[in-house]
C-alpha cells in the first residue's frame, strides 16, 4: 500500500477510521471504494490497487473496516449495524470531496458494499460483488439454523456452521489462542473447508487440536507472519462482532430502512468455482427476483480467496468491466 496515502478520520459517532487513498489520473475518472472482509484489512487490496486500478487511471479508497487494523475496535455488536457503518463510509467520501464511487467488496466487505448502495444509492456509480451473492435487505430476523438447513438442501452440506463459533460470546478467544492454526484453516485447500468451516464443530475441533495444514501458494509465510502479528496486537473480539451483529438481530428489518432494493446501477458479480461457503450459484436468486437488472456475472477459478490466488485474472476482470460499463455509462450521462 506504499503508493497510497494513509489517512484517518474521526466520524460523527466518535469512531476513528483509517483508510488509504490514491486520486484518479483525471478528475472525471471514477474512484473505487474497496471494502475488505473477514479477517482482512485494507492491504487485501494492494495488488488490485497498485497493479490494476491505479495504472488504469482509477482512483482508490481502501478502508480498514470497523474492528480491524488502524480503525476503532468497539465491542458492542450494535455499532456494527450496516445503517451506521454505511454512514461512516459516506462521511469518508465527504472528507475526500467525492460524491460517487464504485462500491466494491469481498466477503463481509461485499455485504457492506451492497448495503452502501442500499442505504446511499445516490453515492454509487456501480456495485462490484466478490464471492457473496446479492442479498436484498430483509424484513425479518436472521435465523442461522434455518440458513444452514437451506444450504444443506441446496448443496448437500451446510455452508455456515462456523458462524456458531464466531457469533458465540467467547468464540474469539479460541481464534486468539491458535492464530497459526486459524491462518492455515482459512487459507488451506478449498476442499478442506468441507471438514472445517462447513462441518458442525469442524472449525472448533481444528483449532482446539491446534492443527496445521499446507496453505495455498498465495498464502506466503510473510502473509502468515503479518496476520499473526496483527491479531496478537488486535485480537478477534472486535472482528467477530460482524457475526454477532447479524445473529443478534442488529441487522434486522433493513427493508424498512434502506432507500433502494433493486440495483439500478451497473453491477458485477465475481464468484469462484471452488468457494465452499459463498457458492456462486446463489447469484441466480438475485437475478431471478429482478434485483440485478444490469448485472455482469463472471465465474473464475479459485476458492474463497480466489481474488488472491487468481489475482491477475481477477484484476483484469475488474478493469475491463469498469471500462465497459462505468466509463461508458458516465460518458453517456455527460451527453444528456
Amino acid at each position: 500500500m506504499d503508493s497510497l496515502t494513509k489517512k484517518t478520520l474521526d466520524v460523527s459517532r466518535s469512531l476513528t477510521y483509517t483508510y488509504y487513498t490514491h486520486p484518479p489520473s483525471r478528475p472525471e475518472n471514477p474512484t473505487v471504494l474497496c471494502i475488505h472482509g473477514f479477517p482482512d484489512e485494507a492491504a487485501e487490496w494492494a495488488d488490485l490497487a497498485t497493479t490494476h486500478l491505479i495504472p488504469a487511471g482509477y482512483g482508490v479508497i481502501a478502508v480498514d473496516c470497523l474492528g480491524y487494523a488502524g480503525t476503532s475496535k468497539p465491542l458492542d455488536p450494535a455499532l456494527y449495524a450496516f445503517e451506521h457503518m454505511t454512514k461512516d463510509l459516506a462521511e469518508i467520501l465527504d472528507n475526500e470531496k467525492i460524491q460517487k464511487v464504485v462500491s466494491l467488496g469481498h466477503d463481509w466487505g461485499c455485504s457492506f458494499a451492497q448495503r452502501f448502495y442500499n442505504y446511499h444509492p445516490d453515492r454509487v456509480l456501480g456495485l462490484v460483488m466478490i464471492n457473496v451473492a446479492y442479498n436484498a435487505p430483509g424484513d425479518k430476523a436472521f435465523d442461522l439454523d434455518a440458513a444452514n438447513e437451506m444450504s444443506k438442501k441446496l448443496f448437500g452440506y451446510a455452508t455456515q456452521p462456523y458462524w456458531y463459533l464466531f457469533s458465540s460470546e467467547d468464540g474469539y478467544k479460541l481464534l486468539d489462542e491458535h492464530l497459526e492454526s486459524c491462518f492455515t484453516v482459512l487459507h488451506g485447500p478449498p476442499e478442506s473447508w468441507l471438514d472445517t468451516t462447513c462441518k458442525y464443530d469442524g472449525l472448533k475441533d481444528y483449532l482446539i487440536a491446534d492443527k496445521k495444514q499446507q496453505t495455498e501458494p498465495y498464502a506466503t509465510e510473510e502473509m502468515m507472519n503479518a496476520f499473526i502479528t496483527r491479531f496478537k496486537r488486535d485480537g478477534f473480539a472486535a472482528p467477530t462482532c460482524w457475526y454477532k451483529a447479524i445473529v443478534g438481530g442488529h441487522q434486522n428489518f433493513e427493508a424498512k430502512k434502506v432507500k433502494a432494493m433493486v440495483v439500478e446501477v451497473p453491477s458485477l458479480y465475481i464468484g469462484f468455482d471452488n468457494d465452499k461457503v459463498c457458492r456462486p450459484e446463489l447469484i441466480n436468486m438475485g437475478i431471478k427476483n429482478g434485483f440485478l437488472p444490469k448485472l455482469t456475472n463472471v465465474k473464475l477459478e479459485g476458492g474463497h480467496w480466489g481474488l488472491l490466488a487468481n489475482a491477475d485474472k481477477f484484476g483484469k476482470t475488474i478493469v475491463d468491466w469498469l471500462k465497459k460499463e462505468i466509463d461508458v455509462s458516465r460518458a453517456d450521462n455527460s451527453r444528456l
